[in-house]
């Protein structure tokens, strides 16, 4: 049996702050293969980003990873464990075998530096190029993503290219080193309807031709629909659903997934209102017992749900929900 790209287990990441250690990742685990396109979906602040960094080992030095969790990289029949990395070999995943496309490009490129620069540095940390060779590639790359005259836009700057074209710069930076994953952090929040289309249509050619794996983050359900082959939802640091992106998206199972569901606009009936998903999500310093969605469940049990952790619950192929709901009615992953 094929080895996934990369395996994620009983990730749990907490971060030691002057309240005590809190808690932002708890026992998350899925695996991504070569050529797949993973949807990792929730509201702000339930942990997405935080996972999706530690993958490169870029959360902040107050991160504590339990001694449980396991994230395997698999490259070339060599296993890579990642959490075991010293600061000296961490080059091999940070822009090497994994690059990252960060929400707002204006924030991660270096404004006095142009983007050809930045693009040649890269390569040259990660490969045995010369500058020349590594120049040639950097701008084959950006026509590559769809930027024209590539040549002249390769010594400008990022305040001079749009907000659609910093994007496309940033994919090509990404991709310049060909990576194995590459982990898509909100990458068309910030971008138009039309822009959103023309990058989303991008990225999948890019999964098809180098044949990567991708993390793909967004809260948006609907670019997910057209985006990813699998999604996973994420609520308070904890994976509460996951399987196809249809079977999901068709049947959620979990009532969260559900709420994320009615809260979209129903285009073939406007008149029909938004529901919105009770209360807020709670703080990491408040923590609910049991399942963590019980403080805002619609359908809560009461004290079943208040006091023990749901376990997943195979919906079908391969489509588990952590719900004790779900729990009752089907079958145990």
């Amino acid at each position: 049996m094929t080895k996934p790209l990369i395996s994620v287990k009983d990730l749990t990441i907490r971060f030691n702050t002057d309240e005590g250690l809190v808690t932002a990742v708890e026992k998350v685990t899925f695996d991504i293969a070569s050529g797949e396109i993973l949807g990792l979906v929730g509201e702000s602040g339930s942990g997405k980003s935080v996972t999706a960094k530690a993958l490169m080992l870029l959360n902040a030095d107050n991160a504590v990873y339990d001694p449980e969790s396991s994230i395997k990289l698999n490259i070339d029949d060599q296993e890579i464990d990642v959490l075991s990395l010293g600061p000296k070999d961490r080059k091999i995943i940070r822009g090497g075998a994994i690059s990252m496309i960060f929400q707002e490009p204006m924030a991660s490129f270096a404004p006095a530096i142009s983007i050809g620069d930045q693009m040649v540095e890269q390569l040259l940390i990660h490969s045995d190029m010369t500058r020349a060779r590594a120049t040639e590639v950097s701008i084959e790359m950006l026509a590559r993503v769809g930027i024209p005259d590539p040549a002249q836009r390769f010594k400008q700057y990022a305040f001079e290219f749009s907000g659609g074209m910093r994007q496309r710069a940033m994919i090509a930076m990404a991709l310049s080193t060909k990576p194995k994953l590459l982990i898509a952090d909100e990458p068309t929040t910030a971008l138009d309807v039309t822009i959103q289309a023309q990058v989303i249509d991008l990225m999948k050619d890019l999964v098809s031709e180098f044949h990567m794996g991708i993390l793909f983050i967004t809260h948006d359900l609907g670019v997910i629909a057209q985006t990813v082959d699998r999604m996973a939802v994420m609520y308070l640091g904890t994976l509460i659903e996951k399987g196809e992106v249809r079977n999901v998206l068709r049947k959620p199972g979990h009532p969260y997934t559900q709420g994320l569901m009615n809260a979209l606009p129903k285009l073939d009936d406007l008149d029909v209102p938004l529901t919105a998903i009770k209360g807020d999500i709670p703080s990491p310093l408040d923590r609910p017992a049991g399942c963590v969605f019980n403080t805002r469940c619609p359908v809560s049990l009461g004290e079943d749900c208040e006091s023990r952790v749901p376990v997943y619950t195979n919906m079908e192929d391969g489509h588990e929900v952590a719900c004790h709901l779900a729990e009752n009615a089907g079958t145990p992953a």
